[in-house]
């Protein structure tokens, strides 16, 4: 369910934001693209407690990861890029890792830099982590193209180093949409 996609406006998606954070301490936003990633908003302000963020993996598969850990922050735990890897309520393994400063410049947190924007309030500290899942062989990425043998690491991005490009610099929203439902066809209900 996107506000966006729904025929909302930019405004609308952000009041839907701030009343979710109001409600929850926290929000999460999911980015299509070639390679898509999502992240929360709200929990620096809300919980003092980094933002994290999931790479390559659809919504769904986001929620899976990000549900267990945002239920376990509401309950006071905390975690950082040092945090030891931790089982989640269906035995899957998460780990963590750095984030960049630079990823919030190359595009990586619009939508958070322009939600506090928005809201008119001095944005928290920019500080995000970065939640690993494991590949079928229970291994974490380490970087090189191993971690993914089928796409060279493209499975799963790190972002503990400085982006190369603005990563927003590809397709947009309609180029996207064209691509995946064919150009000129409607995109049915």
């Amino acid at each position: 369910m996107c506000v966006l996609c729904d025929g909302g406006s930019e405004e609308d998606l952000l009041r839907s934001e701030f009343m979710r954070i109001a409600v929850d301490g926290y929000t999460v936003v999911f980015v299509e693209s070639e390679s898509p990633w999502c992240y929360t908003i709200g929990l620096q302000q809300s919980f003092d407690q980094p933002e994290l963020v999931v790479t390559g993996r659809n919504e769904e598969r986001c929620a899976h990861v990000l549900v267990p850990l945002l239920e376990r922050i509401t309950n006071g735990e905390r975690f950082s890029s040092s945090s030891p890897p931790i089982d989640t309520c269906d035995c899957t393994t998460v780990s963590f890792g750095t984030v960049h400063p630079a990823q919030w410049a190359r595009g990586r947190f619009d939508q958070w830099v322009r939600f506090y924007d928005w809201a008119g309030v001095e944005p928290p500290a920019q500080r995000a982590i970065q939640v690993l899942w494991p590949n079928s062989y229970g291994e974490f990425p380490t970087g090189g193209p191993e971690f993914c043998t089928t796409h060279r690491g493209a499975c799963q991005p790190l972002l503990d180093d400085e982006p190369r490009h603005n990563v927003h610099s590809g397709m947009n929203r309609e180029q996207r949409r064209r691509a995946k439902y064919g150009h000129g066809k409607r995109r049915r209900p």
